[in-house]
């Protein structure tokens, strides 16, 4: 069959390739080329070649010479010398509808001025791109709320508001706020909306609220502080598979909070501190989730966690969260390895007991734990092993190693162990252990079948003695291990002798093995 027979969905998945396949400027006129090839071509070419923008001013450049301009104060920005005649706005019509994506960037203010902002708003159509599928406006300035304004059309199915591409936040304004408590009627289709709308004001998190209590169909949603009543409507959305937000306080005199009964793939919840975190999950339930990841802002100033308010946060965590959860990841922001106070580092208060952690171990289809901000040396061998044989599943575990804790730890190489024993899909260890020589013939080293997952293990502050029967363990249990990371000597710091000649240890243990994966590979080749 000739190329000019082929149905027009086969033409487009041709054309998708070649813009896909080579860089911007090269894909843009091959396609532009294509279009003027013949008539069968120019309608799927000219699809793909407008399906995404960047700004506006591609199709203001669709305009007649006589009708744009670059502005005369030399600063090169777009602008119109006059407005547009209906007949030159059916051109612009032409490319308009074909345009699915648009992404806006805070750069658009050296690129078009008022006149242009001025004239799209004032279209002749009521919807300016009425098919825009996607619209991600990273741009913070009132001048263009109006544009905004015009672009929130029925097919909207991903939002996204922030000040800028590399930015977090979208600072709140009258202009915003009015704009968003209309959204549910400009946009009731949405399916993804990523909006951390976020100020001093509470009445932020009620109309960021409002704004998801108008969605009905969303898949996926990231925003800031959010209040019961929204919640209780993501609850009741089984369409909803991920969720972002940030909690201050949930109203602690409600007696039933929202509970998510839809299977939930990823809940992510930011809190200014742990207590925050631990009032919101008293509050909340999630009865069918796969995946938590929480965030806790550090208090430069102060200590990095209560160890009172601890087993609170994990007692309510295990009861509000599905047994079937799969992954789990608590963080400070920032993370806990840039602190360096010595009197926090050695506070043996910090250490949490090995009954804080239980509670955990009802969730026995974990394959992610990530708890290194805690300061395990509390933690012996014993409860290690069983913890291990409660998360048989385990693929990833950080424990705590996310801090130069210089607490001695009481979890030895055997601790060590009875990971690789009892969680034989293990590929990432970040864990601190008092590494040390073990009796190699009997159990657990005998029983353990080696794990050849691993390729490199993080044992952050890890006392070492013995580094070359450390290194033939290692070998022994990781055949592919290739190196052990950690953390460095802490500088103006005076360590208790344990920790002295750590960083010196643990680099003989990486040359040796070196030597042991040379010999190896060695004796491979030779069988």
């Amino acid at each position: 069959m000739h190329v000019c027979l082929l149905p027009a969905e086969i033409l487009l998945d041709i054309f998708a390739i070649i813009h896909e396949d080579y860089i911007s400027v090269i894909s843009h006129g091959t396609l532009a080329a294509l279009a003027r090839t013949c008539r069968t071509f120019k309608e799927p070419a000219l699809d793909t070649l407008w399906k995404h923008i960047d700004g506006f001013d591609p199709l203001i450049l669709c305009f007649p010479e006589g009708v744009h301009d670059r502005d005369v104060l030399g600063l090169g920005k777009l602008t119109f010398i006059r407005p547009p005649f209906a007949r030159e706005w059916s051109i612009f019509s032409q490319y308009a509808h074909r345009i699915r994506s648009l992404t806006f960037e805070p750069s658009e203010s050296d690129v078009i001025d008022d006149r242009i902002v001025q004239a799209l708003i004032s279209a002749p159509s009521l919807t300016l791109l009425p098919n825009l599928c996607r619209l991600h406006w990273f741009n913070d300035q009132e001048c263009f709320i109006p544009l905004l304004r015009c672009l929130l059309v029925p097919t909207i199915r991903s939002l996204e508001l922030r000040s800028s591409s590399s930015g977090t936040f979208w600072v709140p304004s009258f202009a915003k706020s009015a704009l968003l408590t209309s959204l549910g009627a400009r946009c009731p289709s949405i399916r993804e909306f990523k909006c951390v709308y976020q100020g001093d004001s509470e009445d932020n998190s009620d109309i960021i609220s409002d704004a998801v209590c108008g969605s009905r169909e969303l898949f996926h949603l990231e925003t800031g502080v959010l209040n019961t009543q929204a919640l209780c409507h993501l609850a009741s959305l089984p369409s909803l598979k991920s969720l972002y937000f940030r909690t201050y306080n949930i109203d602690s005199t409600q007696t039933d909070g929202p509970e998510f009964i839809s299977q939930i793939n990823l809940v992510h919840i930011a809190a200014p501190s742990l207590f925050a975190l631990a009032h919101c999950l008293r509050n909340i339930r999630f009865l069918c989730c796969r995946s938590v990841a929480l965030d806790i802002d550090l208090n430069p100033w102060g200590a990095p966690y209560d160890p009172l308010v601890v087993p609170e946060f994990i007692v309510s965590f295990s009861k509000h969260f599905s047994p079937a959860l799969e992954h789990l990841s608590v963080s400070f922001e920032p993370p806990l390895f840039s602190l360096e106070d010595e009197d926090i580092l050695a506070d043996s208060h910090f250490a949490l007991a090995f009954d804080v952690i239980a509670p955990l171990l009802s969730l026995s289809r974990l394959t992610k734990v990530d708890l290194d901000w805690i300061c395990a040396s509390a933690i012996d061998d014993t409860s290690l092993k069983r913890m291990a044989q409660s998360w048989p599943l385990l693929q990833e575990f950080y424990f705590g190693s996310g801090c130069r804790w210089l607490v001695p730890p009481s979890l030895t190489f055997i601790g060590f162990i009875y990971l690789i024993q009892h969680c034989p899909a293990l590929r990432t260890i970040d864990m601190t252990f008092c590494a040390c020589s073990v009796d190699t013939d009997s159990e657990p080293f005998t029983k353990t079948i080696p794990n050849e997952n691993i390729t490199s293990i993080f044992v952050g502050m890890s006392p070492i003695v013995d580094p070359v029967a450390v290194a033939c363990q290692l070998h022994t249990l990781v055949p592919n291990l290739s190196g052990v990371d950690r953390f460095g000597p802490l500088l103006d710091v005076d360590p208790t002798p344990q920790f002295r000649n750590m960083d010196e240890g643990w680099a003989k243990v990486d040359e040796f093995l070196t030597v042991l994966n040379t010999a190896a590979k060695m004796r491979k080749s030779v069988g």
